[in-house]
């Protein structure tokens, strides 16, 4: 398995094959070593056949082979993972579409895979309600057995993982940048509890830095992992309908929720219900959508709070659903800054919140 990991590694790694071409050669190579054995086989563009003739002229001395040590070394340590389209351990919904990745790396629990997966998605720049829509949406599907799958983003999707970890349930965050990178950062604490409590998954090789053409390739995954796709709140452009789209295409069924006819933050949601989408209220629709056999996950002892002020259990409530800046705190508490100061040192001090580069966040033990 060492030596096929490595080959699968080193055609991903070799420039210009791209996906489309990359399952063309499938159909005709016995093994991926093969394509390095004889590129004059295959039919491929001279500038590939140059690179596959270097490499298998000059073996582990070329930088792509180095590169691929590199990253099978990475896959030595605990919690991370490399699965390759011919291992087990590949989701077996991937191998449902057209254009499945032949390689992805994990950080985290590579058995949720293997578990039911429900997609939630929204808007970056949702409202609070949607978050605690989503937030609660995710943490009885987790609560259920489910595995909530996400894109790691700010807004809906942050707060669909953190609704899941809340209950100690499954959840993936499928990224458009390599899995080492953390994009965005805001999430950094997010991403290290998805790591020790989830899974961190991505189809990019270690180092790729996040591009806007990854995204919507990102999408694709997020719904073909899926058995249907959610739409918490998304506007007319959001890349949230895009992952739709892709569900639709790889015949998923979809389901959107509902809100104020005057947002524009939800009218995405409310043209996919025009189009067909089943509307959503609460998981017990899906639930009953999917016939799904509830599996109870085990949930945390709840932190006491009875002690906190008024105004601390309302931070607390809105770090839920999201990392948040000092002045977007005021701005929905509806507060001055230096009003909530006192407020925040004592949460800091008593372990309750942290600060990270893009605000505040609720610690591990919150």
């Amino acid at each position: 398995m060492h030596s096929d990991t490595l080959a699968w590694l080193r055609w991903v790694l070799v420039p210009q094959l791209g996906l489309k071409r990359s399952h063309t050669l499938l159909n005709l190579v016995d093994s991926p070593a093969d394509l390095f054995r004889h590129p004059e086989r295959w039919p491929l563009p001279e500038v590939v056949k140059v690179t596959l003739r270097a490499m298998h002229r000059l073996g582990e001395q070329h930088p792509i082979h180095r590169q691929a040590l590199d990253q099978l070394r990475w896959a030595e340590r605990a919690n991370h993972q490399l699965i390759s389209l011919a291992d087990s351990a590949y989701p077996p919904n991937l191998n449902q579409i057209h254009d499945a990745p032949l390689m992805l790396w994990g950080i985290g629990d590579t058995s949720l895979l293997q578990t039911p997966q429900i997609a939630l998605v929204g808007s970056r720049h949702a409202s609070p309600g949607a978050l605690s829509h989503a937030h609660r949406l995710a943490a009885d599907l987790a609560r259920a057995g489910l595995v909530v799958t996400s894109g790691g983003a700010l807004g809906i999707d942050s707060a669909s993982h953190r609704g899941a970890l809340a209950v100690q349930g499954g959840t993936i965050a499928v990224l458009g940048c390599g899995v080492d990178v953390g994009y965005p950062k805001p999430n950094k604490a997010l991403f290290a509890s998805l790591a020790s409590q989830g899974l961190l998954l991505s189809e990019h090789p270690l180092g790729t830095q996040p591009r806007p053409g990854h995204f919507p390739r990102r999408n694709r995954l997020i719904s073909a992992l899926a058995e249907l796709v959610v739409v918490v709140e998304a506007t007319l452009n959001s890349g949230s309908l895009v992952t739709a789209q892709h569900g639709l295409d790889q015949g998923k069924d979809i389901f959107a929720m509902p809100g104020d006819i005057g947002n524009p933050n939800t009218a995405g949601c409310h043209r996919l219900i025009q189009d067909g989408a089943y509307l959503l209220a609460d998981a017990k629709d899906i639930l009953r959508h999917l016939k799904f056999q509830q599996h109870p996950s085990p949930q945390p002892e709840p932190i006491a709070m009875d002690h906190l002020s008024p105004l601390q259990q309302k931070i607390m409530a809105l770090l839920r659903f999201g990392i948040l800046p000092l002045d977007g705190l005021a701005h929905h508490l509806e507060l001055a800054v230096h009003q909530l100061l006192e407020a925040i040192l004592e949460l800091e001090l008593e372990g309750l919140i942290e600060q990270q580069p893009g605000g505040y966040t609720l610690s591990d033990i919150a």
